[in-house]
């Protein structure tokens, strides 16, 4: 059974973060920081005591934002580096020097920005594998769920998606779910030979019966109704832990993650907080067309990751 003392929503996230502040806020290093979305997300965060933000990049873009969007920079560090490859290079510095305790994507590819933290160097590579944790706050649903990956592995390999869902289960564990409940979501239930998903899920669930993806409870192949609304499951005459009550849906390839989280944010209004996991400091991404909540709420997941890699790694 999953310990009942775990956040639950956006809102318990944020809530979190402020707690971790009082205790010294997280500083989190913002690579090419001039761009306008994530300098109000930065400065609205610092604002609502969730973290402590260093700017890195172009002054004279970031102070010309800040003026334009009305932004109060004052207190927050500045670090003049124009160029984004830079940018990103002396923000791992900085991650790898204890400075920061997490990082944020602005203005430059996510790719330079997530290739520069894995640069051996900087020495902040747990996993080879990156991915993206969408914690998803769903009207109707008792709890968040992480839908993993929708933003990062076009189309894992087995090997990639165990190494996706041990990202995934640190940020269950972060937030509090000592042994999370996996869903390995494909279109059918059984087993279909002529569908490789189907298979993979099958060797998942028993990879998590013999406890060799961790401490967790896991199955598949389930759809999504299956995972998240234990009436299905019943209905079909199936008595299954995680049906109803799963923590985390792992998919397949980026499209599958991406149409099942954004369908949720658009049309039943569930609330994103989304983290890129697989390094020692978790990395945030905005978009100009995520909410205030949303940003917020990722900047503050970054923080509850961030304490948690730092009590445990």
């Amino acid at each position: 059974m999953n310990n009942n003392n775990f956040l639950k929503s956006a809102s318990d996230i944020i809530n979190k973060a402020r707690e971790i502040a009082k205790s010294g806020k997280m500083k989190i290093g913002v690579a090419a920081a001039q761009d306008r979305d994530v300098l109000a997300a930065v400065v609205e965060a610092k604002q609502e005591n969730i973290v402590e933000p260093i700017l890195v990049g172009d002054k004279s873009k970031i102070e010309s934002f800040a003026r334009e969007l009305n932004l109060d920079l004052s207190g927050i560090e500045l670090i003049n580096i124009p160029g984004e490859a830079p940018a990103a290079s002396k923000t791992a510095e900085l991650a790898r020097d204890g400075v920061i305790q997490a990082v944020m994507k602005g203005f430059l590819p996510t790719s330079t920005l997530l290739k520069t933290i894995l640069k051996p160097e900087y020495n902040l590579k747990i996993r080879d594998t990156l991915s993206h944790s969408a914690l998803l706050t769903i009207p109707g649903y008792h709890k968040m769920i992480n839908i993993t990956d929708g933003g990062m592995v076009m189309e894992p390999t087995l090997e990639q998606k165990i190494e996706i869902v041990k990202n995934g289960v640190l940020v269950l564990n972060a937030i509090g779910i000592k042994k999370p409940k996996l869903a390995f979501h494909s279109a059918t239930n059984y087993v279909k030979l002529e569908l490789k998903s189907t298979i993979e899920c099958a060797i998942l669930a028993k990879m998590a019966q013999l406890g060799q993806l961790g401490n967790v409870f896991g199955d598949g192949p389930m759809t999504i109704d299956y995972a998240m609304k234990s009436g299905v499951a019943k209905a079909a005459g199936i008595d299954n832990p995680i049906a109803g009550d799963a923590d985390m849906l792992l998919v397949s390839s980026y499209d599958e993650g991406n149409v099942i989280a954004k369908s949720l944010i658009n049309f039943v209004n569930a609330i994103f907080s989304g983290v890129v996991i697989g390094a020692k400091v978790p990395v945030s991404l905005v978009s100009r067309t995520d909410s205030s909540m949303n940003k917020k709420s990722s900047i503050a997941l970054a923080v509850v990751v961030a304490n948690y890699i730092k009590k445990n790694f």
